[in-house]
């Protein structure tokens, strides 16, 4: 099985924001990050990348998103 970690893009480096996560729900709005326990994490901001090799996912806020 493969969990990732979500990291919150920043100027001064990558803060990390949650782990073991198992599924990511896409919204207009928001992010929803659902871990290995079932936990949802919401996240008002949109997806920067995804890197499946490293099982890492790279979000930003949406304030920062233009």
């Amino acid at each position: 099985m493969c969990l990732s970690t979500v990291y919150e893009k920043r100027p001064d480096g990558d803060a990390l924001l949650c782990r073991n996560i198992a599924n990511v729900r896409i919204q207009p709005d928001k992010l929803t990050f659902v871990d290995i326990m079932g936990i949802q994490t919401e996240y008002p901001g949109q997806l920067c990348s995804l890197d499946f090799m490293e099982n890492k996912i790279i979000v930003r806020s949406a304030d920062k998103a233009t």
